[in-house]
């Protein structure tokens, strides 16, 4: 790997509420935190030879009074892959190897889904000698509540331990910067010691030499900020120069239910068997050598495919696969799975289409039924009679909260609330149309097509009709405000189309095929009349703007598809212009502002074959990564002249920069 500095490191990636990082460089240098930057403490300790060394985070929870810290052992090394976090440290006496990683196998989906994320670590003998190593961990129940002063109870085992608010105001409310405040925050190990032990425990415990019991034990619920108290596990080992200390342990949570579906409450898709959080706690210590081995295996593959892109690719990638995921949650109904997607730092929304359309790409790489488990709300909602439009919805609620679109509407289920200024038809039409057709075309299967047959056709119809040159509306890129006669959005209009065709004739539907490929054809041929600006040789951001420019994403699944709607002029004209435009960060967006999108500049590299612009992008891309000052889980929107953050950190969007794997699976054709 490149000397890459990740603005924020992912440590635990479960799900949009179980989900802590490293915004620092060096482990210890700040707490680990919740991405949406609220502090989710841990702490980790080695004492040697009776003396403590920190090398994770801190061991004072408020930092109100002074507190002499742990010298820490010196981070020599991080190492980011798609799945595994490794940080190396090393002192004089001994050195230590840490990994963090949650095991986002697609192929598993009970393993995908499974609330658990281990951390192993290895400590060597660097000096020659015999030490006495002990190793302690913790997490703060901070992990456990929404808000510090919220209560929670305890219980502690051999060799586990637990805290939460279990059962109180479960799926009580939803928004965008709030973590989870109900259900179970698990520590636990095959054969470390639990205990619980609270700041002030902690700070005696550093302090001291001696062996005292120091563990706490609150009587009946405790207020998190009282004490700041945590879940703990310690082991001692004899660490000689033949024998290295080698060992692991999990954290879990056990949020009961999942998401409210339709005013239903739902579980996460890993107890469909009918397992318990017991059942699967144990298979997590049982299946751990195995798991490790297969997340190792699946970072070389992938980056091994990755590498053809270039080393800073490779680190892209690595640093936006476990943040993609986690930024879904993955339940089961009874019937059928959902993969729900959270807006994060955006608006909170739950099953957004327009952020499930750039997130695709990932999922078709490595499986393509995640996408039906996106779809599947949408399309439940729309045919479920309280949708009272003719074109796609934009979300299914806000997270935890699947109950209805939130977005534009004043209030739920009334039509006569609705703002219908604020919707997306072209938009949404466009992402379900094209998000089946890809999803079809990677299964090979048209049936997910048949299933949602006329729904689907309704939104066609209704893009042949105001498609073309669509009306002052909100695309996916809403906080550039409204755009009439824009012209990325009526190419998104145009492939979806042609991509019906497509699946008509995936059906069998030959003659359906024909007459709606041939139409797309000829509405791309008007586009380029209304589009192409004679004086900057490329074509504008709106037909009624001149001098104006924008990236044109959605022409990506002509490529893909291989159906030719475009001819390759538009491709060629396109990409000079972008090359012409790229600042030090980046491309921007468009001639509104100096400000992009992660997603759509990659997008942009698969449009023609050429190399040079795709590594001018990504060598762009990494410097802003590398270069900027908010340490937050990567963004998407951000400027390009400066490294600097506009907003929305942590979103599952940055599945859309896997296109580039998708389009090598499919074969470059020369454009």
């Amino acid at each position: 790997m490149s000397n890459f500095r990740a603005p924020a490191v992912p440590l635990i990636t479960v799900d949009p509420y179980f989900n802590i990082w490293s915004f620092a460089d060096r482990l210890y240098d700040d707490p680990s935190r919740h991405w949406t930057g609220r502090r989710n403490a841990m702490t980790g300790l080695l004492k040697i030879d009776g003396t403590w060394r920190r090398f994770l985070g801190r061991v004072a929870a408020d930092n109100l009074d002074y507190i002499r810290e742990p010298d820490e052992i010196p981070q020599t090394g991080l190492e980011l892959t798609p799945l595994i976090t490794k940080y190396t440290f090393a002192c004089q006496e001994v050195s230590l190897t840490v990994r963090f990683f949650t095991p986002l196998l697609m192929d598993d989906l009970k393993l995908l889904s499974r609330p658990v994320s281990y951390v192993s670590y290895e400590i060597r003998s660097l000096d020659g000698k015999t030490h006495e190593v002990e190793f302690y961990f913790d997490i703060s129940a901070e992990a456990a509540v929404n808000e510090p002063s919220q209560k929670v109870s305890f219980t502690c085992g051999e060799h586990a331990c637990s805290c939460g608010r279990g059962e109180k105001d479960v799926l009580s409310r939803s928004g965008d910067n709030l973590r989870i405040e109900w259900g179970f925050l698990h520590l636990f190990s095959r054969d470390h010691n639990a205990s619980l032990m609270d700041d002030s425990s902690k700070k005696k415990m550093v302090r001291r030499r001696s062996p005292e019991d120091l563990s706490w034990m609150p009587d009946g619920e405790t207020e998190v900020d009282q004490c700041w108290p945590c879940l703990t596990l310690r082991k001692t080992y004899q660490v000689s120069p033949l024998t290295a200390a080698e060992n692991f342990l999990c954290i879990g949570y056990d949020d009961l239910y999942s998401i409210e579906y339709f005013h239903c409450p739902i579980r996460g898709y890993w107890t469909r068997d009918g397992e318990t959080f017991a059942d699967i706690c144990g298979r997590a210590l049982q299946e751990y050598e195995e798991i490790l081995s297969r997340c190792e295996v699946f970072d070389r593959e992938l980056l091994a495919r990755a590498a053809k892109h270039g080393e800073k690719y490779c680190d892209i990638i690595s640093l936006a696969y476990r943040q993609t995921i986690g930024a879904h949650k993955l339940t089961w109904d009874g019937e059928e799975l959902q993969f729900f997607s959270k807006e994060c730092f955006s608006n909170g929304c739950i099953g957004t289409v327009d952020v499930t359309y750039p997130s695709i790409p990932l999922f078709l790489l490595y499986n393509p039924d995640l996408i039906c488990g996106m779809l599947n709300p949408v399309f439940r909602y729309a045919a479920g009679g309280d949708w009272p439009f003719p074109f796609a919805p934009h979300d299914v609620g806000q997270y935890p909260l699947a109950n209805g679109q939130v977005y534009g509407m004043k209030s739920r289920h009334r039509a006569q609330d609705t703002v219908v200024d604020f919707q997306m038809p072209v938009e949404e039409c466009g992402n379900m149309i094209l998000c089946v057709a890809a999803l079809c075309r990677a299964k090979g299967d048209a049936s997910y097509a048949k299933k949602h047959f006329n729904l689907l056709q309704q939104w066609v119809d209704y893009l042949m009709q105001k498609g073309l040159d669509p009306e002052n509306q909100l695309c996916t890129d809403d906080f550039a405000g409204h755009l009439a006669h824009n012209a990325n959005l009526s190419v998104k209009a145009i492939m979806a189309i042609a991509s019906w065709g497509m699946l008509l004739g995936m059906l069998g539907d030959r003659t359906g095929e024909s007459r709606y490929v041939e139409e797309a054809r000829r509405l791309a041929v008007q586009w380029q009349e209304k589009a192409f600006d004679a004086d900057t040789g490329c074509y504008r951001l709106a037909f009624d703007q001149p001098g104006t420019w924008s990236i044109k994403y959605n022409l990506v699944w002509d490529r893909l598809f291989g159906l030719e709607i475009f001819p390759r002029e538009v491709f060629h004209s396109e990409v000079q212009s972008y090359q012409r435009r790229i600042n030090a960060y980046g491309l921007p967006l468009d001639s509104r502002s100096d400000y992009t999108k992660s997603d759509w500049q990659m997008w942009s590299t698969v449009l023609t074959d050429d190399a040079a612009y795709e590594k001018a992008i990504i060598d762009a891309m990494w410097s802003m990564l590398n270069d900027t000052r908010d340490r937050v889980p990567f963004t998407d929107w951000y400027y390009t002249l400066s490294p600097d953050m506009v907003n929305f950190q942590n979103r599952t969007v940055q599945g859309g920069l896997f296109l580039n794997l998708i389009y090598d699976m499919v074969g470059k054709k020369e454009v």
